[in-house]
């Protein structure tokens, strides 16, 4: 797998691992929009160490490389999208829908999204070996979530991360909803910042 840049104060990103729910979510989300066997094409663009771990069994609870997760977001992107990463913001959406069940569904909108964001900044851990996501404001009209302590290695995972925020926020019943990603660690900020906006 191609050599990523190690930025400064941050974790290197051959350390960090992610659970496999993420590659399954990702691999669920290209058969959806793309019918049967559309994964032969991500498969092609994958390189040797990818290929060979999605021509496997994937666990969705066992730990994987976090650069799995990634690559597979960015030969998904070469498949099927513009080369701008746009396309994974569509598969955030998409995994925030299918990992929650009916149970979640609910919650998601008796509770205020704000006590929801909070509860997934809490079961971070469980899906990333490193990093924080935290809300840091939330407001009648919007707020904003922040991820530290994190590499996202590329641009592809934020887009995910805010098509994951935005169907989230839809969930609870938020109408409208726009996300911006104001900040970047990649560019040398000290968090991702992802400013929401939306409409009750």
């Amino acid at each position: 797998m191609a050599e990523r840049t190690v930025h400064r104060g941050l974790p290197d990103p051959q350390g960090i691992q992610s659970k496999g729910f993420t590659l399954r979510g990702a691999m669920g989300f290209v058969e959806a929009k793309y019918g049967p066997g559309s994964m032969d094409k991500v498969m092609a663009l994958a390189d040797p160490e990818l290929h060979e771990a999605l021509s496997g069994l994937i666990h969705p609870s066992a730990w994987y490389p976090f650069r799995f997760q990634v690559g597979l977001y960015e030969a998904i992107d070469r498949a099927f999208g513009r080369g701008d990463f746009a396309l994974c913001r569509e598969i955030g959406r998409h995994t925030a829908e299918a990992e929650a069940n009916s149970f979640h569904k609910v919650l998601i909108k008796l509770a205020s999204l704000k006590s929801w964001l909070r509860v997934a900044g809490s079961m971070w851990g469980m899906y990333y070996s490193a990093g924080n996501l935290r809300v840091e404001e939330m407001g009648d009209a919007g707020g904003t979530m922040s991820v530290t302590s994190f590499h996202p290695i590329s641009k592809a995972f934020c887009e995910d991360l805010s098509g994951w925020l935005q169907k989230t926020a839809e969930m609870s019943g938020k109408k409208g909803v726009t996300i911006a990603h104001t900040q970047c660690l990649l560019d040398g900020a000290p968090a991702c910042l992802y400013h929401a906006t939306w409409k009750e």
